[in-house]
């Protein structure tokens, strides 16, 4: 497991931090929580790449976790990605989703979201879970645990 800081500042970008987002490396997997503003940039910088099997978790609909969707959507789109792309996310993610897709291009390749409404395990593979808990913030928020499985 290999994790990469890609934006650790406030709600606004600096000239030194971008706005939220970390990726874990698991494989060739890639497990990305938040999508601020930069997000693509800062994926470009770390050499991580765009076509590669991606879950992405946004903890809530402020835009400095999750404004970079829509220019990641359209980066993968413009790479012709045709690997599925799973997104989680408080209620009114599809909605975010959507709004942007009509003004800009929806994306060329599968977009599964899943809006979540009650915390417990929210994704599960060989080896490891995602977990999703309310967060206490001014809006509808998660936190995300990543849990390994103890290994022999």
């Amino acid at each position: 497991m290999r994790i990469t800081f890609l934006g650790t500042g406030g709600s606004m970008p600096s000239k030194d931090r971008g706005t939220s987002g970390v990726v874990i490396r698991r494989g060739r997997e890639l497990l990305m929580f938040d999508c601020g503003e930069g997000t693509q940039r800062q994926m470009v910088k770390a050499g991580i790449g765009f076509q590669r099997p991606m879950r992405l978790f946004i903890t809530h609909l402020h835009g400095d976790h999750v404004l970079g969707l829509p220019a990641l959507l359209q980066s993968m789109s413009l790479l012709r990605r045709e690997e599925t792309l799973h997104v989680y996310g408080p209620e009114g993610l599809v909605r975010f989703v959507k709004a942007f897709s009509e003004s800009l291009g929806g994306p060329v390749f599968p977009v599964i979201m899943y809006e979540i409404t009650e915390p417990g395990v929210i994704h599960e593979e060989e080896g490891y879970r995602v977990e999703a808990v309310k967060a206490v913030h001014r809006t509808h928020s998660w936190s995300y645990g990543l849990l390994e499985s103890p290994r022999p």
